[in-house]
This record gives C-alpha cells, structure tokens and sequence, in this order.
C-alpha cells in the first residue's frame, strides 16, 4: 500500500505538530515564570536579539528582558486557552521534513503577588462574622489583616486578563529553548522534533 502524500497529509503533519509543541511549549514556559528560578530559566527561551513588547514598553533580547523580570513581582498565571499554527515548513524531500516556525497565542489570567497584593497577605485571624457574610464561629488560620474584599485592593495587585503571542523559531544547536516533538505517525511518517526559542513576544493585559 503506498504511503498517504500530498499537500492534505503534510498539512494534517504540521498542525499535529504545531499542537503538541504548543503544548510543551506553553506548559514549560508558564511554569517557568511561576518559578522562583525564572530569571535562570525564563531568559533561556529567548533569542539574544528576540523582539518583545511587555505591554506597550518595547525591550530588545534575552539581557534586557531578564533585567524587566529583575524588576517584577511573582507571578501565578491561569492559562485558559491557546491557539497555535505553523509558519512555512513541510516535505522538502522524501523522508526529510522541514520543521516549521510557530505562530503562538495565549490567553488567560495573571496575578502580580505585589506587597499589597491579597495574594501576599496574610489571612485575616478575625472572627468570619466580622469579615464576611456567612454564618459561622470558626476563624481563618494565619495573622494580620487583609483586604477584605477585592475593591480594597490597589489595581496592579489584582488578577488580571492578560493575551500574549509569540513566534518560535527552531534552532537546535542553540543552548537552552524548549525541546518538543509531534505530529502524525501513521502512514509512515516519522515524528517531527524541535527545539523552540521565543524570536517575538507581544504581552498585553487586557483587564
């Protein structure tokens, strides 16, 4: 039986593979800008030149946006859904396949654990009946005080919608990146494999 060919299949390949390395990619990125070692390993994912936006303020390359993640706070990302498409690549001869760029789009909610944050504040030790609605004479572990609700809470320190798009690029000599692998195998064609580098990043928040 010959093998299943022609521009259909190599399309079905790609997008099997845009999906699975969307998948890698943004699970190892969001864990790594929740960590607490993300100046060690966030900047690892981008380019010496790479082209960045952080939410209007342009910055140039892995040095300058290490220094911008010098200056803010921890982090907690929601991601709630993403979107991912390949950028040129394909079969450039038999059995040997091209692995394409990537077109990435994420959405989902952020919260900034600022000083004022409700996030880094302690939890309140007052009784429930004295900080809420509900019924009941039990209190909430820990000491201090918090805001008690969200419109006491200074803007930046809330969580916010944020949108964020990249283009990755595959460069397998370089240190560093996110290594993912995918596509269809069935028909004979082998899994495709990458190494992925943020070349462009746009961030905005959008609430």
């Amino acid at each position: 039986m010959a093998r299943p060919s022609g521009p259909d299949v190599e399309s079905r390949h790609l997008l099997e593979f845009a999906v699975k390395a969307a998948e890698t990619f943004v699970s190892a990125y969001y864990q790594a800008a929740d960590s607490p070692q993300r100046l060690q390993i966030l900047p690892t994912l981008y380019l010496a030149d790479s082209s960045i936006v952080w939410n209007g303020n342009p910055i140039s390359g892995n040095q300058e946006f290490a220094a911008l993640l010098q200056q803010m706070p921890s982090t907690k990302h929601d991601v709630q859904s993403f979107d991912c498409h390949p950028l040129g690549g394909g079969q450039q001869a038999p059995n040997m396949w091209q692995v394409p760029s990537l077109m990435l789009t994420v959405s989902g909610v952020v919260t900034h654990h600022t000083p004022d944050s409700i996030s880094a504040q302690p939890v309140s030790n007052a009784p429930k009946a004295a900080t809420s609605t509900g019924k009941g004479k039990g209190k909430a572990r820990g000491g201090g005080s918090a805001p008690q609700n969200w419109v006491d809470a200074p803007i930046d320190s809330l969580p916010r919608a944020f949108s964020q798009s990249f283009v990755l690029v595959n460069l397998p000599q370089e240190d560093g990146g996110v290594n993912c692998s995918g596509g269809d195998n069935k028909g004979g064609m082998q899994p495709l494999v990458g190494k992925f580098f943020v070349q462009a990043d746009n961030v905005r928040f959008v609430g």
